[in-house]
């Protein structure tokens, strides 16, 4: 239950741009936000799929997830503390989909597996301080470093160095000069 309140604790300071230490602010943000809901919904997931007794009961919160907040987080996948999810609308994490702490996703992100590829089944691991803009793309077995930026609209099918800005369809990196000036 520990890493469940850190966890929470770090998704709650995200949302709200500083540490919430009042309950009513809690209660506040998870009725007023959707993305805050579907983080603590995650988060209840989560604790519930390491028990492999509850396992259905955290199939069952991912389908309310689904409902209430419109986003699909995958019993499976892996999400460190500090998400924070303005829009939860359309956002999927694959069951093998690692986020790294602190990272930012809007609307419609998608990490997920590449099928057809060979090898078995691969997802995405993006590192911490990531941020994925709406309808961002991340499929197969690449890797998104640490502070790196996804534009809109953008498709991965490509490792993306840490620190870079990379935009597209397939997605590439903006060389370091561009990168600066937006």
């Amino acid at each position: 239950m520990g890493a469940f309140r850190m966890a929470w604790a770090a998704d709650l300071a995200a949302a709200a741009g500083r540490p919430v230490r009042s309950p009513v602010r809690a209660v506040w943000l998870l009725l007023a936000k959707p993305g805050v809901l579907a983080v603590f919904l995650l988060r209840v997931q989560e604790v519930l799929y390491a028990h492999r007794i509850l396992r259905p009961a955290a199939h069952l919160v991912r389908s309310l997830a689904h409902v209430l907040t419109g986003a699909d987080f995958v019993p499976g996948c892996r999400i460190g503390p500090g998400l924070r999810l303005e829009h939860p609308g359309g956002v999927v994490f694959g069951a093998g989909a690692v986020l790294g702490p602190d990272g930012f996703v809007c609307q419609r992100v998608t990490l997920g597996e590449r099928l057809g590829e060979r090898g078995g089944h691969a997802y995405p691991v993006v590192g911490a301080g990531v941020f994925l803009g709406a309808g961002v793309t991340v499929l197969g077995g690449v890797r998104i470093g640490d502070g790196a930026r996804v534009g809109a609209g953008a498709v991965v099918l490509d490792d993306v160095p840490a620190g870079a800005l990379a935009v597209g369809v397939p997605a590439h990196p903006v060389p370091a000069k561009r990168n600066s000036e937006l």
